[in-house]
């Protein structure tokens, strides 16, 4: 029982990377969707983020519910607060300070400049994520088994100790 519950920690350690790599990826969908659809189709903010409820994948998604119902506040709070409010409370992400800030940025851009300007700024955006994504996928190929491994190794460890 003592080595499934250590190994249990190491598992979920790994599953918890990989949660991270889905994460970054969907994000990096939706940012992709939004560039195109800004910069070259010209979508309004608000049928964007309805298209992004409806095509992004959990937990995603919730990020951009925050962004819609907080839609009906425009003109009282500015695009840039609606969009820095959903990201600070879209904790279920769980990404990074870097990456958090990343995305509040990005937000300053929204509906704010031309589409050229805003593509530069989704541009951006996508390259640092792009890199996130790319130092998470390491991450959990350099630390994934080891700490799968070290929580089989300290459960047998404490077995060896009880007994």
């Amino acid at each position: 029982m003592v080595i499934g519950a250590s190994a249990t920690f190491g598992v979920l350690s790994l599953w918890r990377m990989q949660t991270r790599i889905r994460v970054l990826s969907a994000l990096l969908t939706a940012l992709s969707y939004m560039k195109s659809e800004i910069a070259d189709r010209m979508t309004p903010i608000p049928e964007l983020i309805e298209a992004l409820i409806r095509e992004s994948d959990p937990p995603v998604d919730r990020l951009f519910r925050r962004v819609a119902a907080g839609m009906g506040e425009i003109g009282a709070q500015s695009l840039y607060f609606i969009w820095r409010t959903a990201v600070m409370d879209s904790q279920e992400l769980e990404l990074r300070d870097t990456e958090r800030q990343s995305l509040i940025d990005l937000g300053r851009a929204l509906g704010r400049y031309d589409a050229e300007e805003q593509r530069d700024a989704f541009a951006y955006t996508i390259r640092r994520f792009e890199g996130y994504l790319r130092r998470a996928e390491e991450e959990r190929r350099n630390q994934g088994r080891v700490h799968a491994i070290l929580g089989i190794v300290v459960g047998v460890f404490v077995v060896i100790i009880l007994l």
